[in-house]
């Protein structure tokens, strides 16, 4: 199994259960010598390997960026995994990233939506794995998007998952096989984004002022971000994770 992005929060989750499952893992990324944006390093990686799993992720909100990050990973790596006979490809996905209001309302689930469309178009079978937000994305929330001692917070509704619930829900699309098929997973509460923001500074000591600011574009206005069609739902809480995941006084872990 090679594991794209395997550095990052999910690909790092990913690559540990699948190890701990008994597989062969190999982590893929920039400081392993493979650049999925250049192509490099990618017929080495992938040669011999039974299944590719995508968790590259860029931060930006910018679309073009985001687009041309996300469609020139997704095609190189597509077309190196048919090069190389892989049996199959898994991908993290967003709920509802492909509907035209919300990729229209953000740039950067317009990326995600152009790399689940372009892997779902390529001859390789695909499972795509889509959730709603992470709760570690609450870290994002008081981190980024800050004025001055605040932080700005966008005041929409989500129903947002455990990490680890996404981390194995890909590792089982991966043990499944091939095939092409779409996962929906979400998280068992709707919750505003500015109060995961401000639950998790009050958790972790952080003298934050959180704002809840209104997110222009109707999806997030008519909660566009919310699970629709089938989809299966993890149990675990938000402030469960709270409790075993924000560190002591003033730490954002």
């Amino acid at each position: 199994m090679v594991v794209v992005g395997a550095h990052g929060e999910m690909g790092a989750r990913v690559t540990q259960i699948l190890q701990a499952r008994g597989h062969r893992v190999v982590p893929a990324s920039r400081s392993s010598g493979v650049d999925a944006q250049r192509g490099r390093g990618l017929p080495a990686a992938l040669d011999g390997a039974h299944c590719l799993v995508d968790c590259l992720n860029i931060t930006t909100v910018r679309r073009r960026r985001a687009e041309q990050f996300f469609l020139t990973t997704a095609r190189r790596l597509t077309e190196a995994a048919l090069t190389a006979g892989v049996g199959h490809a898994v991908v993290v996905g967003i709920v509802n990233a492909i509907e035209p209001e919300v990729r229209g309302a953000l740039g950067y689930y317009a990326g995600k939506a152009v790399q689940e469309e372009t892997y779902v178009a390529s001859p390789v079978p695909v499972r795509v794995v889509a959730s709603t937000a992470w709760f570690s994305l609450a870290r994002q929330f008081l981190t980024q998007g800050r004025l001055g001692p605040f932080a700005l917070v966008p005041a929409m509704t989500l129903q947002p998952v455990h990490p680890d619930a996404v981390a194995v829900a890909l590792a089982d699309a991966v043990e499944a096989g091939p095939g092409r098929e779409k996962r929906q997973l979400v998280g068992p509460e709707r919750l505003r984004a500015d109060a995961m923001a401000r639950d998790l500074a009050t958790a972790t000591g952080r003298r934050v002022p959180v704002v809840g600011v209104p997110y222009p574009g109707r999806a997030f206005r008519d909660h566009g971000l919310l699970p629709t069609g089938r989809f299966t739902q993890d149990e675990r809480r938000y402030a469960d994770w709270l409790r075993s995941s924000a560190g002591g006084p003033g730490e954002l872990r």
